[in-house]
């Protein structure tokens, strides 16, 4: 992809007597922000943002000479609509996701909280928050730093939602180029979710169109499979949809299928409570390691289901992909080149993991 540089504005008045640039011997003007997309900053921003990104930087490294358990630290600025921005660094009070929680989304609670007590205090109109910036960094020295950080999927699963955040959120993040120098990095959100304004059918037709996304068809290829196996795979995923009769709590039913080594396994959604249930995708995978253990291969993956959660009267678009489950996955027995079959009102997109959530989170965690 083409990296176009954003442009630049003379209007620059920031004092930066005290600035972390000072620092850490940075330049504004010799620190360029790159980005797939047309961005527009003028100077005083992209100053801004560079000063948010050391000062999460900082926080990182705070995070781990505290005693961080996982011996990393992120940290998270996070800038609202408004302005008003908050920071946050992951929390590990075990090494798992159960007592756990990423800087990403440890500073958008922060933000939240925050915009919540100013609107206490005034509480006129309509409560809006939005978040316009994430500025992710890690503790790696600025000297080590590679590329851009990316989301976990965890935190993807958030910002996959359309209350608080939408394609235009901008996520900043240090890089280095090929040629080894220190840039700042800029992606619109819809580069971390290319299907985040997608909504799925639960209407089964497999007579609609078939489209293929760009890898699918190495992907066939590589797996030995052809695009009447992404239907029978679909199909079986409708079977389950409609045989889900534990989905009756939240009134979204959903279903997954996979072929791992050769063999379909099928689940559904099973709901606890209105906020607790147990994920189609990873109860599958669950039963194909119970019988493949080490060797269980996912080939392909389809969803069905329905997009909404009802509530009474109330509709919740709380979606049928699972990007926290693909995330899972794709860390092991799973790939990017795993195909993914979804059901569409028009026709069926026959795509992969790694198009459908490009940038893999490196977990790069050492449990002390």
């Amino acid at each position: 992809m083409t990296t176009n540089s954003i442009n630049q504005n003379n209007q620059f008045n920031t004092n930066i007597e005290n600035s972390l640039l000072i620092k850490y011997g940075m330049n504004i003007l010799n620190t360029p922000f790159v980005s797939d997309d047309d961005i527009q900053l003028g100077l005083g921003e992209k100053y801004l943002i560079i000063e948010k990104l050391l000062e999460a930087h900082e926080f990182a490294k705070t995070n781990v000479m505290a005693g961080n358990i996982t011996g990393r630290g992120f940290a998270t600025n996070v800038c609202t609509a408004d302005r008003a921005w908050s920071m946050g660094t992951n929390f590990n009070n075990t090494r798992n996701d159960i007592s756990s929680i990423c800087g990403e989304r440890s500073a958008i609670l922060f933000s939240y909280n925050e915009a919540l007590l100013r609107y206490s205090r005034r509480p006129k109109g309509k409560f809006d928050f939005k978040i316009k910036y994430l500025c992710m960094a890690s503790n790696i020295d600025l000297d080590e730093i590679t590329e851009m950080i990316a989301p976990c999927e965890d935190c993807l699963s958030w910002l996959n939602t359309n209350r608080y955040f939408n394609f235009n959120t901008l996520v900043f993040s240090f890089e280095r180029t090929k040629e080894k120098e220190l840039v700042v990095r800029a992606s619109r959100l819809v580069n971390f979710l290319p299907y985040k304004t997608y909504a799925t059918s639960n209407v089964f037709d497999l007579n609609k169109e078939i489209r293929f996304s760009k890898n699918s068809q190495t992907s066939f290829i590589k797996y030995k499979l052809d695009p009447k196996d992404a239907l029978n795979l679909l199909s079986e995923a409708h079977k389950k949809y409609l045989d889900n009769d534990f989905s009756n709590i939240s009134n979204q039913k959903i279903a997954c299928s996979i072929i791992a080594n050769d063999e379909i396994f099928s689940s559904f959604k099973v709901d606890w409570t209105k906020r607790w249930h147990i994920e189609p995708l990873e109860f599958c995978v669950g039963n194909a390691i119970e019988k493949y253990r080490k060797d269980t291969q996912i080939k392909a993956i389809a969803y069905f289901g329905d997009e909404c959660a009802k509530d009474k009267d109330k509709i919740h678009y709380d979606g049928v992909v699972s990007i926290k489950s693909l995330g899972r996955i794709r860390q092991k027995y799973a790939q990017n080149d795993t195909l993914l079959i979804l059901n569409f009102e028009n026709y069926i997109l026959i795509t992969t993991i790694g198009e459908y959530l490009p940038k893999k989170f490196v977990q790069g965690y050492k449990i002390s």
